[in-house]
């Protein structure tokens, strides 16, 4: 009886250690492919060529189109304010993965350098990751988070900057610290092709106000990406 009851201990103690290897935290994700999905369409720039001193009013006054990623890590940048999740604060153990698509116009404002622009933005926060997961495989992620949520945790909140449209309606829904699971990937993926069409579509575009605005979560040099 006693043997018995070692070997059955023994046997838990396994699983939750093969439990907890099977699992990292969101500062262990390595972004680097994920990144190099989001920016390779990205074309090199010289940034002083587009430094103006007027600030745009239209969108045919912005110059300039690029997606930028930026990355906070719990480990560096815990109890920050997390991009797009209405004041949510980093965790010790969290990454912010953040993707914005935008046109833009740098402004020389005194002795500073702005950016303005319009677009939209898409924010994930993992929380934690099965490992060995393909985090450039957003799908298998997404599923992940489904099917193993005790494994995988991410969330996900969506935004337009200085476009406003009737049309935007009926493409896209604004998301705040929502589920990435498969609804979720699907939601975001529906709202991206959603607002690609109004900016790539003449008549939708037309029928679009497009604000360009300050862009304070970018920097100039984020542009060089």
């Amino acid at each position: 009886m006693k043997t018995t009851i070692k070997i059955f201990a023994f046997i838990v103690v396994i699983a939750t250690v093969t439990s907890c290897n099977d699992t990292i935290d969101g500062t262990e994700v390595n972004f680097t492919k994920l990144t190099n999905d989001f920016t390779e369409t990205n074309q090199t720039a010289l940034i002083e060529q587009s430094i103006s001193d007027s600030i745009p009013m239209t969108r045919d006054e912005l110059n300039s189109m690029r997606t930028v990623v930026k990355i906070y890590n719990g480990e560096d940048d815990a109890g920050i304010s997390i991009p797009g999740f209405g004041g949510l604060k980093l965790g010790k153990k969290e990454t912010s993965f953040n993707v914005y698509y935008v046109e833009t116009k740098i402004v020389k404002r005194q002795n500073d350098t702005i950016v303005y622009g319009i677009g939209y933005s898409t924010h994930y926060l993992f929380k934690k990751l099965k490992r060995g997961l393909d985090i450039s495989n957003l799908a298998s992620v997404a599923a992940s988070a489904q099917l193993q949520s005790n494994k995988t945790s991410v969330y996900y909140s969506l935004q337009t900057f200085g476009v406003k449209s009737l049309e935007l309606v009926n493409y896209f829904k604004p998301q705040v610290n929502s589920n990435f699971d498969v609804d979720g990937f699907g939601v975001i993926q529906s709202s991206i092709d959603g607002i690609h069409n109004i900016l790539a579509d003449s008549l939708l575009s037309k029928r679009t106000q497009f604000t360009p605005m300050e862009l304070k979560f970018i920097e100039p040099a984020d542009l060089q990406q």
